[in-house]
Order: C-alpha cells, then sequence, then structure tokens
C-alpha cells in the first residue's frame, strides 16, 4: 500500500505511474490483448486470430503488457499461456470498452474527439 488515501492528490510520481499505464493502452493492439484476456487466458496464436495481428506483433506486445505487469504467462506443455496478471487492469479497460459502446455516451465521445481531447 502506498498510504495514498484517496482523498489527498496523488503525487507526482503517482500521476506519472498512472499516464504510463495508460499510454501502454492507448496501443489499438494492446487494447484488444487485454480484452481478450480478461475473457480467458490465450495462447499467441489465438491471440494473433482474435486481435487480427501477426504472431510477431502479438508477442512484441506481450512482451510489453508482461514487463509493465498487466500480463503473465504460464507453460502449458509446449505453448506460452497469457493471462491478465490484474484483475482491476482487465475491468477497467471492459469499462471503458462498454461505456464507448453505450449509445447514450456517443455524444460525449464525439465531442471529445472534434475537441482534440
Amino acid at each position: 500500500m502506498t498510504g495514498w488515501s484517496g482523498h489527498d492528490d496523488p503525487s507526482p510520481q503517482l500521476l506519472q505511474q498512472a499516464a504510463a499505464s495508460f499510454g501502454l493502452l492507448a496501443s489499438t493492439m494492446r487494447l484488444h490483448i487485454v480484452w481478450v484476456l480478461s475473457q480467458g487466458e490465450a495462447d499467441v496464436g489465438t491471440l494473433a486470430d482474435r486481435v487480427g495481428g501477426t504472431l510477431q506483433a502479438v508477442s512484441q506486445h506481450l512482451a510489453k503488457l508482461k514487463l509493465a505487469g498487466m500480463v503473465s504467462n504460464r507453460r502449458e506443455g509446449r505453448r506460452q499461456v497469457y493471462g491478465v496478471d490484474d484483475p482491476q487492469v482487465a475491468t477497467l479497460v471492459r469499462l471503458m470498452v462498454e461505456k464507448l459502446d453505450d449509445p447514450t455516451f456517443g455524444g460525449e465521445v464525439h465531442r471529445l474527439r472534434s475537441s482534440g481531447a
């Protein structure tokens, strides 16, 4: 625990870490990978099929997500199986995607895009 109560402003370092995590998820493919893994474990081939990427590209994205502590892997026979390491990250991704898919939220998304935010 960091000692941050949630009532005080977070430290600049904590905000920087949060921005870096959001930046890591700013990639469409990495976001899609986390979305797929939030539904259950998968190997690289399955992920590549689901997200429409090459094995090499998906492997590179998985390596970045693994370094960030967002996904983990384990050996299952001859394959590496990946899963979301932090359920809260999976929840965050699912909430954002579901929110953006909500038709009542669509106008807000359009305004954000138009403003350059």
